[in-house]
């Protein structure tokens, strides 16, 4: 894919990075050269000074053959304009903005742009450490973050079917995914499953962050 990055901070360059080494064709984007100075020794991508605002600046960055564009910078305002540029502009077919307060997340989503919120994915974090729920992993599709959490059954969930459990949560906040047997298989939740939640199992849980 040919990508272009948007913002040379911590999260910039371990994502220009990552991606230079899976073989992407990568173009990153910032006002600040000592930034695009600390990229990776093997990183083989292009870089850009200037201001991403700028259309001749994107242009300069490859936008109009871009796969993708990923706004990175420190700067919410900044990432909502370059998306809404990549977007409306150069017609690029993903674009996504990393967005560090989350009462903005539903005013970017009125604009169409996807968004990550480091925000809310360190408060989950650290809530399910301070609660004690373990959180399994986070994957992210698409735009979206999806945490699981491992829960240990309470007694009035004890022997009732994980059909039964996963129709009770019905708030939307989160689902039921599965149960976790003693002996390490998984068996999903659906509509009708049978299985019965007992001693010795957990219960997995799938919640989507932003």
């Amino acid at each position: 894919m040919n990508i272009l990055v948007v913002g040379c901070g911590r999260t910039g360059t371990q994502l220009c990075g990552v991606l230079s080494r899976m073989g992407h064709d990568v173009s990153v984007i910032d006002r600040d050269p000592r930034r695009l100075g600390a990229l990776p020794e093997d990183f083989t991508g292009y870089t850009v000074t200037g201001v991403a605002i700028d259309q001749d600046v994107l242009r300069q960055g490859g936008i109009e053959g871009c796969d993708a564009v990923a706004a990175v910078t420190d700067d919410d305002n900044t990432n909502l304009m370059v998306c809404q540029l990549a977007d409306k502009v150069f017609h690029v077919p993903r674009v996504l903005a990393r967005v560090y307060d989350p009462r903005r997340g539903n005013v970017f989503s009125h604009f169409g742009v996807h968004t990550v919120c480091p925000t809310n994915l360190s408060v989950d974090a650290i809530y399910s450490m301070l609660t004690g729920r373990d959180t399994l992993k986070t994957v992210y599709l698409d735009s979206a973050s999806v945490s699981f959490q491992i829960e240990t059954p309470t007694a009035e969930q004890l022997g009732r079917t994980l059909g039964d459990l996963a129709a009770a949560q019905g708030n939307g906040r989160r689902a039921l995914f599965g149960l976790l047997r003693e002996d390490g298989n998984l068996t999903l939740a659906y509509p009708g499953c049978n299985t019965l939640a007992e001693p010795g199992c957990r219960l997995l849980y799938a919640k989507v962050v932003d």
